[in-house]
């Protein structure tokens, strides 16, 4: 238990060190004081292991094992960390992004209202972008009660939210059962992908056409929608027979175009 307020200060400035053999021992001591912290403690404590995600471990691979323990911790920690790291989000990185979405993710179920409220309420694009591809993570079935926070940032004026809605999408259809997908439900997650197939932006299309690969793997779609389907593919792949669809110049779109054109034939 630790011992005083300068006892935990200690603790958190170790968590600052960029070396490996006091920032390992220092995250396994935090470990076994969470339990013991709340308040304004305990978040100053959660945010001192989520500064461990900031190092650049392609520099230096040697702090990569505490940041992978700060990971596990966090995780063990399941609701009650969750809005912490929703707060983290506004200003982090890119590394540091990567991390707190794979922990919300690992959370998984008891992430999910909070990550439903901050799709719904966030206004920073980047943070909402890595808020969509936490729920990517999510592989509980019950990820399905995002899809509408989902489905909007599909129209979402920056391209970053569309490509991770986008990429959600496809997640969503590998993590819910068929049966609890209603027909309204595919018809809506498979009329806002094949919109988002013809926008501008190379990477939205391309991740748009490998959603809809994974809801025909998955099933999802009717006889209609697959002869849909099939059309843009081949338009994309400069297969086809109208001249509504052209050849896609993007490299990266026609690779996934042909992926999911093997998923329907």
């Amino acid at each position: 238990m630790t011992e005083s307020p300068t006892a935990l200060r200690r603790l958190i400035d170790e968590l600052a060190s960029d070396d490996p053999a006091i920032l390992g021992p220092a995250v396994e001591q935090m470990r076994a004081e969470l339990g013991n912290l709340e308040g304004a403690d305990y978040r100053r404590a959660v945010e001192a292991l989520c500064s461990l995600f900031y190092a650049d471990v392609a520099d230096r691979p040697d702090l990569e094992p505490s940041a992978d323990r700060a990971t596990d911790v966090l995780v063990d920690q399941g609701a009650k960390v969750v809005s912490i790291l929703l707060a983290q989000m506004e200003g982090s990185d890119m590394k540091s992004h990567f991390y707190l979405a794979r922990i919300l993710g690992q959370i998984g179920h008891d992430a999910l209202l909070k990550l439903q409220d901050y799709l719904a309420e966030a206004e920073d694009p980047y943070s909402l972008s890595f808020a969509l591809y936490a729920l990517g993570k999510l592989t509980t079935p019950e990820v399905v009660h995002a899809l509408p926070e989902v489905l909007g940032c599909l129209i979402h004026p920056d391209k970053e939210v569309r490509d991770s809605a986008a990429r959600t999408v496809g997640k969503i259809a590998e993590a819910v059962p068929p049966e609890a997908l209603s027909v309204e439900m595919r018809e809506q997650m498979f009329d806002a992908l094949l919109r988002s197939s013809h926008y501008h932006q190379a990477p939205v299309r391309a991740k748009s056409f490998r959603s809809l690969g994974k809801m025909a793997r998955a099933g999802l779609l009717d006889t209609t929608q697959t002869d849909k389907l099939r059309h843009a593919l081949l338009g994309a792949l400069g297969e086809g027979d109208s001249e509504e669809h052209t050849w896609d110049q993007a490299f990266i779109v026609r690779r996934e175009a042909r992926d999911a054109l093997r998923a329907i034939t």
